[in-house]
């Protein structure tokens, strides 16, 4: 008998390699990021205003090529990441984490060769009261909010905590890449996006039963042809509709690269704000996304720019 999947608890951070680490730093910053830990050069970690005690680590490359190091999941138990440990996919660990906050790591690749962080044991911190409003709204036939007004500050917006990524993956790999994240760890689907009669992408929620989590922690989606594999985007969840706006209105001011956004997805549900960083990496602000459990019904729904989003600027090559 096949041994349950590895139990998730949620995610954790996104570890890059920049080729310039401090060009990364300012971006970072102005995303909304703060620094938790600094190595000058080396090595820094970027919080939230959550309980995490980091979301994102960026490290300078050694090889002059910026590359995505991998994502982290949070399991349930120290024995279920010794029970990573020992299976066939464990590339590295059990190991010591560096950052702040401690714990222990066990490192897994995937069938298209991405890495796949688990661990357990870091300490979290309270979260950072911000005092960001919960905006009451006045609709066309109710106006609870009298005498009182939206008023905002300028400037990044705060991003909360990493919530999901996606990778893509190569030819024919499909099935395999489906089973893995599956049966190797506590993923389940949420949403099957076709081409035909064949399953291309897939959104995939942490399977903690009937507890609902985000829409998806993770998706996968096929890679152009002649492309190797590599990450789509990591996207970081922001408080609310108008922190994220002033947060894309800040990143325009400083000139950054904009891939697209504002928009409101299909699958997910959520407001989505896609950047490209330094390096040429893709990062989302998000808000107000779906949460499943294990009795949400699954979405089949064909490919192409309707499944994508349901109002926002046109579609980019990209995606």
């Amino acid at each position: 008998m096949a041994s349950p999947p590895i139990r998730l608890l949620k995610t954790a951070f996104v570890t890059y390699q920049h080729a310039d680490l401090a060009k990364a730093r300012q971006f970072l910053l102005d995303f909304g990021l703060t620094i938790a830990q600094e190595q000058p050069g080396c090595r820094i970690y970027f919080k939230g205003y959550g309980t995490e005690p980091y979301i994102y680590i960026a490290e300078q490359s050694s090889t002059g090529a910026s590359n995505f190091g991998g994502a982290a999941y949070v399991v349930d138990s120290a024995s279920e990441l010794d029970r990573a440990s020992r299976l066939d996919s464990c590339v590295g660990g059990p190991g010591t984490l560096e950052g702040p906050g401690g714990g222990q790591v066990v490192s897994l690749k995937d069938p298209a060769g991405h890495i796949v962080h688990l661990i357990h044991g870091w300490t979290e911190n309270e979260a950072d009261s911000l005092n960001l409003p919960k905006l009451v709204v006045n609709f066309e036939d109710s106006k609870p909010r009298r005498g009182t007004f939206q008023r905002f500050q300028p400037g990044p917006a705060p991003v909360f905590r990493w919530g999901h990524y996606g990778v893509t993956y190569p030819a024919g790999k499909y099935q395999a890449m489906f089973e893995w994240y599956t049966q190797t760890i506590a993923l389940a689907p949420s949403d099957v996006v076709y081409r035909g009669e064949d399953p291309v992408t897939c959104f995939f929620h942490v399977d903690r039963g009937l507890e609902y989590t985000d829409h998806h922690a993770f998706f996968f989606k096929p890679a152009k042809p002649g492309d190797k594999p590599a990450v789509a985007h990591a996207a970081f969840e922001v408080h609310d509709f108008d922190v994220q706006q002033l947060g894309h209105q800040y990143l325009v001011e400083k000139k950054y690269e904009l891939c697209w956004g504002v928009g409101r997805h299909v699958l997910g549900s959520q407001v989505f704000d896609y950047w490209f960083d330094t390096s040429g990496f893709i990062v989302e602000h998000y808000a107000d996304g779906d949460l499943v459990n294990k009795d949400t019904p699954v979405a089949h729904v064909p490919a192409g720019p309707q499944s994508l989003s349901v109002w926002g600027p046109p579609v980019p090559s990209v995606f």
